[in-house]
């Protein structure tokens, strides 16, 4: 369990790879979209998953913790989390997206709970590498 310290580090790449990579299959079998709009949705994906996945194995494979790539790379990834969701929940609430009045509701509050699940994570990923430096 050592290796996955910090911890907060650790869930937030988890929480990360299990809500970006279950998008990758929404954005690509969404028959509406043209697969150049399934490109642009892949772009902050991808970068969301390769972040995720590269620290979670560094974790795992035991990089010293206070080096500066690894905390740069988290506070990165952390506030790339923040600034996604700070951006795209705004102009989730303020779009209609031709849904029924319930299910429109729900599609916006459940990508609330998305960002409130991701930035918190992230949060306590930042604070938990910069209290090292």
């Amino acid at each position: 369990m050592d290796r996955l310290r910090p911890f907060p580090v650790a869930v937030f790449c988890g929480i990360t790879l299990l809500i970006w990579t279950n998008r990758i299959w929404l954005a690509w079998t969404n028959d509406e979209d043209t697969v150049a709009e399934k490109l642009v949705w892949s772009l902050p994906i991808t970068l969301f998953v390769i972040a995720a996945a590269v620290l979670g194995l560094a974790l795992v494979r035991g990089v010293e913790r206070d080096e500066k790539w690894f905390v740069q790379a988290i506070r990165i990834f952390a506030a790339a989390t923040a600034i996604y969701w700070a951006v795209r929940v705004p102009i989730i609430w303020a779009n209609d997206h031709g849904l029924e009045p319930r299910e429109e509701l729900g599609f916006k509050l459940v990508h609330s709970v998305l960002a409130v699940v991701s930035v918190g994570p992230a949060l306590f990923a930042w604070r938990s590498v910069s209290s090292r430096n």
